[in-house]
């Protein structure tokens, strides 16, 4: 289920989808018949007793007119700026932008992996994919595979007629008791900005089939049922009206999950400049493209999951030469080799200057090295790596070290063998620990804590454990 939804047309788009599968999990946790005051005459409500007045309900009429004041207000507006940032409790995060002028609309959808655009404009429609290494642009035409993405991005603009469905869709559902606000609002500061919040619960289980449909939903559609609640939590400008924050909770299958929506940008009246690109590639290079994009996206879900986050993410870095991953590498030390390691790859060494200042210097020295260019040793700032560049760069080729003798052994205990290579990849003897490598990195890498460098036969070498050999042939059919 895609979870961004348009602000602040709230709700109902999050769910229209999904409609038959909320309907089948709503039956499974208690019915899916409007539950109505006195349905059974001379039943006393739980905590009531009889012959007892119940209590009044405290008013939730302020908090519903916010809500539509909030839902309302893009209609008095055909140019706008909106953006806003998005995080599930997963860790996946991605940024929404959207403008229009009146006459054409733009969409920017952007995450770790790659941006999305779309061009609106009466006549026409042209999507573009880019990630940090490539562009492309596609004409959306009726018959376009990409037309579901067209629909899906353009969703996220603001639409009159969607806008004044989806009012009435949520008064009926408040009318049936689908829809329950929490009468209390409180005062709340979210990015240094002020704004009142409320919340309400949207809970499909209180309408019958007929009213599903009666708001265009089909109870048969087979989809898959996330939860029976989903609690909202919105933070409104009281002056603009503006949807500062929210937040969506929910179990999915027993499991919580959430995703909350800071608003970074909100302008009405007004609009960015709107150019559609002139280069349009063919209907299969983009098609590639955006399989192989989609690839890269499942593998950095699947690492958002993954106990050994960290190390997953920086071997998708490297093999897609993705230096934008890196930054979501805590530890320093792992995310500045992480920013080395891409910028061998790619051989762009400006990417050298997001990693912190121990260790730029050290990329700048790698670059000078593997390519045998001074120039890069004059990006050094230290002065005393910077002359120890030049002497690694000018100085004259060594000789390769003679083969050991044939039937003397290079060692004879662990202690005999070191760690060796800018990845601690090598395992060699005392006498070539300073043995230089360039710094790429291979994904067989992460086995290396599964062994021990030591003295096996008379050679230094890694422990060929089953744990690690089982690492390496994994690994090695990826």
């Amino acid at each position: 289920m895609d979870k961004n939804v348009l602000y602040p047309i709230l709700s109902i788009l999050i769910v229209l989808v999904m409609a038959a599968g909320i309907y089948y999990v709503a039956a499974m946790f208690g019915g899916t018949e409007i539950h109505h005051e006195g349905e059974h005459e001379g039943e006393a409500h739980e905590g009531e007793h009889e012959g007892e007045p119940s209590q009044p309900e405290a008013s939730t009429e302020e908090a519903e007119a916010l809500f539509f004041a909030a839902m309302e207000k893009p209609l008095q507006y055909e140019k706008y700026i909106f953006a806003y940032t998005e995080t599930a409790s997963n860790g996946y995060t991605d940024s929404v932008f959207v403008t229009s002028s009146g006459e054409a609309s733009y969409v920017r959808k952007e995450d770790a992996i790659f941006t999305r655009e779309l061009f609106l404009s009466e006549n026409r429609s042209v999507l573009c994919l880019e990630n940090v290494n490539r562009r492309l642009c596609t004409e959306i035409v009726q018959n376009s595979t990409f037309n579901p993405y067209k629909y899906t991005l353009s969703s996220l603009l603001y639409n009159s007629e969607n806008i004044e469905k989806n009012k009435e869709n949520n008064e009926f559902l408040i009318e049936h008791g689908a829809i329950v606000f929490e009468p209390n609002m409180s005062t709340k500061a979210y990015a240094g900005e002020e704004c009142t919040e409320i919340a309400y619960t949207l809970d499909y289980s209180k309408l019958t089939v007929e009213q599903m449909r009666l708001i265009g939903m089909d109870p048969q559609t087979p989809e898959v049922l996330l939860s029976k609640e989903y609690n909202f939590t919105l933070c409104i400008d009281p002056e603009t009206k503006d949807v500062v924050y929210k937040s969506l909770s929910y179990l999915n299958f027993g499991v919580p999950e959430t995703t909350d929506s800071i608003t970074t940008q909100a302008e009405w009246g007004t609009h960015s400049p709107i150019e559609f690109p002139e280069e349009i590639a063919e209907d299969a290079d983009i098609e590639e493209f955006y399989e192989a994009l989609k690839m890269s996206q499942q593998k950095y879900a699947a690492c958002l999951i993954d106990e050994n986050f960290e190390s997953c993410i920086r071997t998708e870095a490297i093999l897609s030469r993705n230096e934008k991953l890196c930054e979501l590498i805590i530890d320093t030390e792992g995310r500045d080799g992480c920013y080395l390691n891409v910028a061998l790859e790619k051989g762009v060494p400006l990417i050298c200057e997001h990693i912190s200042t121990e260790v730029k210097d050290d990329c700048f020295m790698e670059f000078a090295w593997k390519y045998k260019d001074t120039s890069y040793c004059g990006q050094i700032e230290n002065e005393q790596k910077q002359n120890e560049c030049l002497a690694i760069v000018t100085e004259p080729e060594e000789e390769t070290p003679e083969e050991p003798v044939p039937g003397e052994p290079e060692c004879t205990a662990a202690i005999d063998c070191v760690r060796a290579g800018c990845s601690s990849q090598l395992c060699v003897p005392l006498s070539q620990s300073d043995v230089v490598t360039t710094c790429e990195y291979l994904e067989e890498y992460d086995c290396l804590p599964l062994t021990t460098c030591g003295c096996y036969e008379g050679k230094c070498g890694w422990d060929q454990n089953q744990e690690y050999l089982n690492c390496l042939e994994e690994k090695r059919t990826e």
